[in-house]
């Protein structure tokens, strides 16, 4: 298995670690009671599910240079309008990734944050889901800057990553949101 393709696996699981951290964000913010094993609770799961999906998208960025075959540059993971293969999927990628970065580096330090301040901070990763949900839709895994193949299952993985990650942002914002104006 090649580098890039390395790097794309990781991608998808860093994909499915953030679609996860939504739905328990989503389930902490509904007030929803559930016992899990462990006495494990929905904000540690969150944290969990949110450091796995930042170390899972370090990774998947860090992968992607060593593989000469891909033509990539440490310099094109700072400005990737540039890049030699799919410049414009790449922006997006990186662009979410900006605002996952914030969104990590502000819970990290959310202690020492005003909580207004933080939740502010926190929202950008509902922002973030639209360059992430682009990038991988748009993207070749294999940097062949083929059509997109919709019937490939890590397409079709992705696809069902972006529709809950989607799903449960429209339920945040205008369902749940009228039902309490009710």
């Amino acid at each position: 298995m090649e580098t890039i393709e390395i790097s794309g696996v990781i991608g998808m699981i860093a994909l499915g670690a953030l679609a996860s951290n939504f739905l328990v964000g989503i389930c902490i913010w509904s007030n929803v009671t559930f016992t899990f094993p462990f006495r494990l609770t929905f904000l540690q799961l969150h944290k969990f599910t949110g450091y796995t999906a930042a170390i899972t998208i370090l990774l998947h960025i860090v992968l992607i240079p060593l593989d000469p075959q891909s033509g990539f540059s440490w310099g094109d993971l700072v400005l990737p309008a540039w890049t030699k293969h799919q410049p414009l999927a790449n922006t997006f990628g990186s662009i979410a990734f900006y605002l996952i970065g914030v969104v990590v580096i502000s819970s990290y330090f959310k202690a020492s944050l005003r909580l207004p301040v933080w939740r502010t901070l926190h929202f950008l990763s509902y922002f973030a889901a639209v360059p992430l949900i682009l990038h991988c839709i748009i993207t070749d895994p294999k940097l062949q800057d083929l059509p997109i193949d919709w019937l490939d299952a890590e397409k079709v993985f992705v696809v069902l990553c972006c529709v809950a990650i989607t799903g449960l942002s429209f339920y945040r914002f205008i369902i749940k949101r009228s039902k309490q104006a009710s």
